[in-house]
C-alpha cells in the first residue's frame, strides 16, 4: 500500500537569487573571454586594496584560511555534513548536501577547462604567489567550493536548526568563511578578484537552482511527520 506525502510548493526566492547571481556571473564570463578593459580595471583596483598591507602575522593567518578552501578539505567537510544528516535521519538533506557540494563542483572544472585563464603570477612573472597553485584561474575553485559548502550549511541551518542562537551562529560563521576564503585567494595572489566573484556567483546560482528543484522532495512530510526523513517500514 502506497503511503502519501505532503509536498510543499517551491518558493520563489531561490530563482530570484539564482537570477541575480547569473546576472553577475555572465557579464564577468563575457568580459574575461573578450579581454574587456573593465575586467582589468576592476582586478587591478581590488588587488591594490587587498595586497596593500601584508604583514607576516596576517599572512600566516590567511594561509590557514585559504587552505580551508582546498577542494579535498571542502569534500571531506561536505561528507561530514552529509554523515551528520544521515545520523540524525535527515537523509534527503544529506543527499542534497552531497549533490550540492560534490557534484556541483564539476561545473567549476568544466568552466576552467573551457576558459583557460592563466593565473596572475603566470600573466605577470613579477608576482610571487604566497602559496602553490596549479591549473587555470577562472573561476576560483576555492571561492566556488566555499560557497557550495557553507551555502549548503546555511540552507540546512535555516531549515532544520530550531535553536535561534545555534542557527545564527551557523549562518554567521558560514558567511564569514565564504568571504574570508574568497578574499584570501586574492591576498595570496593566485586568483584575480573577478575569478573569485565568478566562483561565488556561479556556485550560488547552481546551489539555488538545486535547492529550488529539490525543495518539494526535501520538505515532503510522510506518515512519520518528519520532513526529509525516510519513513520506517
Amino acid at each position: 500500500m502506497l503511503k502519501s506525502f505532503i509536498m510543499k510548493k517551491r518558493p520563489v526566492y531561490p530563482l530570484i537569487i539564482a537570477a541575480v547571481s547569473l546576472a553577475v556571473f555572465i557579464p564577468i564570463l563575457i568580459g574575461v573571454t573578450t579581454h574587456a578593459a573593465w575586467i582589468t580595471a576592476v582586478d587591478q583596483c581590488v588587488i591594490q586594496v587587498v595586497t596593500a598591507y601584508r604583514p607576516a602575522w596576517l599572512t600566516a593567518i590567511v594561509l590557514v584560511i585559504t587552505n580551508l578552501g582546498d577542494p579535498p578539505v571542502v569534500v571531506i567537510v561536505g561528507l561530514i555534513v552529509a554523515g551528520i544528516l544521515f545520523y540524525f535521519r535527515r537523509r534527503r538533506y544529506a543527499w542534497f548536501a552531497f549533490a550540492s557540494i560534490c557534484l556541483m563542483s564539476l561545473f567549476n572544472h568544466i568552466v576552467k577547462s573551457w576558459i583557460r585563464r592563466p593565473r596572475p603570477f603566470i600573466q605577470d612573472p613579477a608576482i610571487t604567489p604566497l602559496t602553490p597553485a596549479g591549473g587555470w584561474s577562472f573561476p576560483s575553485g576555492h571561492a566556488s567550493g566555499s560557497m557550495l559548502l557553507y551555502g549548503t550549511v546555511i540552507l540546512i541551518a535555516l531549515s532544520l536548526v530550531s535553536l535561534p542562537w545555534a542557527r545564527r551562529l551557523l549562518v554567521g560563521f558560514s558567511v564569514v568563511m565564504i568571504a574570508l576564503i574568497g578574499v584570501s585567494r586574492i591576498y595570496v595572489q593566485v586568483h584575480f578578484p573577478t575569478d573569485v566573484l565568478a566562483g561565488w556567483s556561479s556556485a550560488l546560482a547552481g546551489l539555488m537552482l538545486l535547492w529550488w528543484l529539490m525543495y518539494p522532495w526535501l520538505t515532503a512530510v510522510g506518515p512519520t511527520g518528519w520532513a526529509g526523513r525516510a519513513p520506517r517500514p
